[in-house]
């Protein structure tokens, strides 16, 4: 954790860490619903450039986004406790 954290505006920092939040629930739905269609799209099209677009997408990209959505997390998570910090150190300056 930052000691040195200094939030003017504390509820606009919460805000932020929620959307982190929301967008990385939104993001992973999309590429799950990409995922599926992907697959679905295998049973009727069979293709070089395809079959190598899935393999990629399901090792590559897949992959990729599962460790942006854990950073994503993480930071989301750390921005959450941080303002119940700041909410805190405030309470107990006045």
């Amino acid at each position: 954790m930052a000691d040195n954290s200094v939030m003017h505006n504390i509820g606009m920092v919460e805000q932020f860490g929620k959307n982190i939040s929301h967008v990385n629930m939104q993001q992973l739905e999309i590429f799950k619903k990409l995922q599926k269609q992907l697959q679905t799209i295998g049973n009727v099209w069979q293709d070089d450039m395809y079959q190598q677009f899935s393999a990629d997408f399901n090792q590559d990209i897949m992959r990729k986004i599962q460790e942006i959505s854990v950073k994503l997390e993480i930071f989301a998570k750390y921005v959450e406790k941080q303002c119940e910090l700041q909410r805190m150190t405030q309470q107990n300056r006045y």
